[in-house]
């Protein structure tokens, strides 16, 4: 619904920004590290968003990168990886890291950063690895499909 939002950075909080968009104020949801690198209050910012929604709950989360948003999204397609964990994990690992321990299967790397990563489990592991590969491969996503339509 929301690719992202550009505006004017507002706040920066503990575990959230506001970022201000023609009078609206956005609360944005980020890890600590991806606040850390946005730029100054007042300064125009961009932050890719994921919006949750859910019967109790909105929320949006931001990320700097479209690598780390598709980190996220796989991160909570894991059963028992909620949005505030897989942002935990954002924090202690870059996308590139993570995909190299998926690919080579290298759990050990993972887990030493944080204990949240003992939470996805090995058979999990395996899970992302398939989807990832999916994404990668699958013809529907590929910039050469699209052209050709």
């Amino acid at each position: 619904m929301l690719a992202y939002i550009k505006g004017s950075l507002e706040m920066k909080m503990t575990g959230y920004i506001v970022i201000d968009v023609g009078g609206l104020g956005y609360k944005i949801n980020m890890a600590e590290a991806g606040i850390e690198k946005l730029g100054a209050i007042g300064e125009t910012v961009k932050v890719h968003t994921y919006y949750k929604v859910r019967e109790d709950d909105i929320s949006i989360y931001g990320f700097n990168t479209l690598e780390e948003l598709k980190m996220f999204e796989l991160l909570i397609s894991v059963s028992g990886v909620g949005a505030k964990t897989a942002l935990t994990m954002l924090a202690v690992c870059t996308p590139t890291e993570f995909a190299l321990a998926v690919i080579t299967e290298d759990v050990k790397a993972l887990t030493r950063h944080s204990r949240n990563w003992c939470k996805i489990g090995p058979k999990n592991y395996l899970r992302i690895k398939r989807q990832n590969n999916q994404r990668t491969t699958n013809p529907k996503h590929s910039k050469r499909s699209r052209q050709a339509k």
